[in-house]
């Protein structure tokens, strides 16, 4: 009878212990907003966090701290048309004339986003290769160059690192700017 009453009381709390545990729910998506760039994230990327965010500076940086890199925001000056190619032409030019520059190439994307260009290319920077991915985009309020950067240690995970940075760019708000 002992063993009876034991198994009945282990049973009892099992259940209560069930009971009483509340699921665990995903926390809330963190909006980044930098009114200074223009630049509003809905939610930031799985493994992402803001490293900075004031005035003129937006870093994402890598929630891992044994994953390395980071991405950065920066918006240009007002102009009357914007010119994705020359940017790209110009991110070239940059990556060949750092030490062990080697340009990767560029390739068109189209999204939620209008049209973009991504820039890649690698270069040695103190005993570090690092490679760089510069996404171009039209800013949303459409007379402005959006340059998202994203460095990070070379030939590590460089699919993985531009499929972020495109999903950074696919949570921007593309609404117009109020007028």
């Amino acid at each position: 009878m002992p063993a009876r009453i034991a198994g009945l009381v282990a049973g009892v709390a099992l259940v209560l212990l069930l009971g009483c545990a509340q699921p665990s729910e995903p926390p809330p998506p963190v909006e980044v907003v930098n009114k200074e760039l223009g630049v509003n994230l809905s939610s930031l990327p799985a493994g992402l966090t803001v490293g900075e965010n004031e005035g003129r500076n937006l870093e994402l940086r890598p929630a891992a701290p044994e994953k390395k890199g980071g991405i950065w925001f920066d918006v240009g000056p007002e102009t009357h048309a914007v010119n994705l190619v020359l940017a790209v032409n110009d991110h070239q030019m940059l990556i060949e004339g750092r030490p062990g520059g080697e340009y990767l190439g560029a390739q068109d994307l189209i999204g939620d986003f209008g049209s973009a260009f991504y820039s890649r290319g690698r270069f040695d920077q103190g005993s570090d290769r690092l490679e760089e991915t510069v996404l171009y985009v039209i800013h949303p309020t459409g007379n402005r160059l959006l340059s998202i950067r994203s460095q990070y240690p070379a030939g590590t995970d460089s699919a993985a690192r531009v499929e972020e940075l495109i999903d950074v760019v696919s949570r921007m708000d593309w609404a117009p700017a109020p007028g």
